[in-house]
């Protein structure tokens, strides 16, 4: 069910993002001393709390940037179409001022602009805290608007005055139970990662089927994770376009160092993370650092080579490219590759065939009386190599996790097995059990006491020494003891 919609607008650097997750009681907009941080539009819920601080309404908020009309260069009259578009389908709006700059030029200019709109505005003084006297300039009330509010975005002060005033002006009202929305567990969550200037923002935009993002040839021009939820058939999915990570010897600024850590958060709560190769600059350094990114943060990978429109083909072109890719990236062979081009839309619908397929193996259980029947085939196939001149036994494998799959083996060391055999293991485990696209975790640790009561209760047969060809155990009969003459 549709939300009420309040925009939040005004010059850049006047505290919209501080609000904004003041608001929404989260860190969701990306918050800097450098004018210009917001360059897309960012969405988040606000919860009303009634009496006994039970939630009484929903309303849906957009985090706009920095308006400025004069800007010519292809940023700046971006940001201010973008800002434009959240405007058109508020309902209320809420224009923000710096108390401490006064009323300028460009906040007039704001204003004359909203007034044409038709729409409710509610104009908010921020930064008043520590000024002397702690009033606004008297020209913010020859802006036309009815009140003028007072607030401190950053520690709060007048927020809950201003939100009641903006509830007050919305043309209809949403509780919880009305917008109907879904469950963070039933939200397919999907990453667009990658270095920058890859096609992040441009696939994003291809997938909604509108400009969600802000695309230019400018090399970063994205700076926050942008989030959207979307549904397509039956799915809900929430699309998160992220900024690019650039090497960390290029990455001076602090703006952009805050940038790379929203979009390695991105990673980590995402179930699958796209991505984005340049086809026509093909596999570079850092497209593999970004990979190693992925692998750790635990989501399923898929590779995803862009711009392919630009590429000159024969029979084999596709061929030699994921060779030259499955190379350079070794470490992600798992993965599945798809070839697209964002700018035609080629082939983009195909994604969520793949999508689906490492979601469904990110998320996958497998039992354990499967797991003991693969233990033991995988170990009389390929016996592991000695630890400390010692041959470890393997007695029990469970798993433990899932999103990544995540395993234990049980053994009689706790040094692990040498890592050849543990590529070994996962690679096994993919096959047998079609876990391609996803990390897998898998731990060797010593069996206690407790494990061992839990083998004699498991289904299967455990293990008893991988160097005898994994010969079943004999249980021990629990005889009473003798009695002494």
């Amino acid at each position: 069910m549709k939300l009420p919609v309040v925009a939040l607008c005004g010059r850049p650097n006047v505290g919209k993002s501080t609000l904004f997750n003041r608001l929404t009681r989260s860190r969701a907009a990306l918050v800097h001393d450098l004018p210009g941080m917001t360059r897309d539009r960012s969405y988040g819920l606000v919860t009303c709390l009634g009496e006994g601080g039970a939630p009484e309404e929903v309303l849906q908020l957009v985090d706009t940037g920095g308006l400025d009309f004069e800007g010519e260069d292809v940023i700046t009259s971006g940001i201010t179409r973008m800002a434009q578009g959240a405007l058109e389908e508020a309902h209320v709006v809420v224009l923000l001022v710096d108390g401490h700059d006064g009323c300028t030029t460009g906040d007039e200019e704001i204003a004359a602009r909203l007034r044409t709109l038709g729409k409710p505005v509610l104009l908010a003084v921020n930064k008043l805290d520590g000024m002397k006297g702690g009033a606004p300039d008297g020209a913010f009330y020859a802006l036309g608007f009815d009140q003028v509010h007072q607030v401190s975005a950053a520690h709060g002060a007048g927020v809950p005055e201003l939100l009641a005033a903006l509830r007050a002006r919305l043309p209809f009202h949403r509780s919880p139970e009305e917008a109907d929305l879904p469950a963070p567990d039933e939200e397919l969550r999907l990453a667009i990662i990658g270095r920058p200037n890859v096609g992040k923002s441009s696939l994003t935009n291809r997938i909604l089927g509108y400009e969600r993002s802000l695309v230019s040839e400018v090399a970063g021009t994205t700076r926050d994770t942008v989030d959207t939820v979307f549904r397509r058939g039956e799915r809900v999915y929430r699309l998160i376009d992220t900024a690019g990570i650039r090497r960390k010897g290029k990455t001076t600024l602090g703006a952009e160092k805050l940038s790379i850590l929203k979009a390695r958060q991105a990673m980590a709560r995402a179930d699958v993370s796209l991505l984005l190769l340049d086809a026509v600059e093909g596999v570079t350094h850092q497209d593999a650092v970004v990979a190693g990114y992925a692998q750790e943060a635990g989501a399923a990978v898929i590779l995803v080579v862009n711009k392919w429109d630009l590429i000159e083909k024969d029979g084999y072109t596709s061929l030699a490219f994921e060779e030259r890719i499955r190379r350079e990236l070794g470490f992600l062979n798992h993965a599945p590759m798809i070839f697209i081009s964002a700018l035609t839309g080629q082939r983009v619908t195909r994604l969520f065939e793949t999508i689906h397929e490492v979601a469904a193996a990110h998320a996958r259980r497998v039992s354990t009386g499967e797991l003991n029947r693969f233990l033991r085939e995988a170990v009389a196939a390929n016996s592991p190599p000695a630890v400390d001149g010692k041959l470890p036994k393997l007695f029990f494998m469970a798993q433990v996790g899932v999103r990544p799959p995540t395993f234990v083996i049980k053994a009689n060391t706790e040094r692990g097995l040498h890592f050849s055999y543990m590529r070994y293991l996962e690679n096994r485990l993919r096959e047998a059990f079609d876990l391609a696209g996803t990390p897998l975790r898998v731990s060797v640790q010593r069996r206690g006491k407790k494990d061992h009561e839990d083998e004699e209760r498991a289904p299967v047969r455990r293990v008893l020494d991988v160097g005898e060809g994994l010969l079943p155990s004999r249980r021990k009969a629990h005889a009473a003891p003798r009695r002494k003459n």
